[in-house]
Parts: C-alpha cells; sequence; structure tokens
C-alpha cells in the first residue's frame, strides 16, 4: 500500500529519539521530519521516562546507548515494562550480549540510507 504521508509503503511514525548531544539530537529530528515521520527529542532517559509514562503515543523509540544517569540500555529494560514499544539502541560500540534480543541496534555513526531503513522497516510492522 502506498502511503501519501510517507511517499513510501508504511505509516507515517511517531518517533522518540532520546540523545544527550543536542546537535546529534536536533540533527536526528531534522532527518526523521524529512523521511515523513513526526520525532520528539529528548536528551535524558529520564524526560523519555516521563513523556513515556504520559498520555504521548510513540511507535518507535532510539536512544543513544550512553546517557547520563540512566543508560540507554537501563532505558530500555524500563520501557518494556512500561509498555509495549519497538525499541533501537544506537552506538559507537559493537552490540552486546546484555542487549536483549527484541532490542534493535543502530551502529554509529550511521548515514541517512541506513536511518531511512530502520524507519522503512517499523513503518511495515
Amino acid at each position: 500500500m502506498q502511503s501519501d504521508e510517507t511517499g513510501k509503503t508504511g505509516r507515517r511514525l511517531r518517533v522518540l529519539l532520546v540523545e544527550d548531544n543536542v546537535d546529534a539530537l536536533e540533527g536526528l529530528v531534522e532527518m526523521t521530519g524529512l523521511l515523513g515521520h513526526d520525532a520528539h527529542g529528548c536528551t535524558s532517559a529520564e524526560n523519555a521516562l516521563s513523556m513515556l509514562k504520559g498520555d504521548q503515543a510513540f511507535d518507535l523509540m532510539i536512544t543513544d546507548i550512553g546517557l547520563p544517569g540512566i543508560s540507554g540500555l537501563e532505558l530500555a529494560r524500563q520501557v518494556r515494562a512500561l509498555r509495549p514499544l519497538e525499541i533501537t539502541v544506537a552506538s559507537g560500540y559493537a552490540r552486546s550480549n546484555d542487549v536483549p534480543s527484541d532490542v534493535g541496534w543502530l551502529m554509529k555513526p550511521f548515514g541517512i540510507e541506513e536511518y531511512a531503513a530502520l524507519l522503512d522497516q517499523a513503518a511495515q510492522r
């Protein structure tokens, strides 16, 4: 099925981006919008948890692994206890064995093609 909202097969996603580097976060929010999806960014796991405990709905959360305070990996675990949500962790390091199998992995640095593919796959689910 062709979507007028995204220009690709799939649906328009609501993406929660968690990244403590403000410049990187702003770039991701902009890139997400250019790819036809809605993005909300926050700079800490604590802010992300507050949003997820509220009434905002998201389809996908992409989080940096190295956050101050609560790590992205611990954030993923806590989110799993709150609600069903597709989660991808972004890191410059190789995937470790402590990452749950249902959590996606995005290797940094990544380009727009890799990011678009991740969003397209999520929009298909």
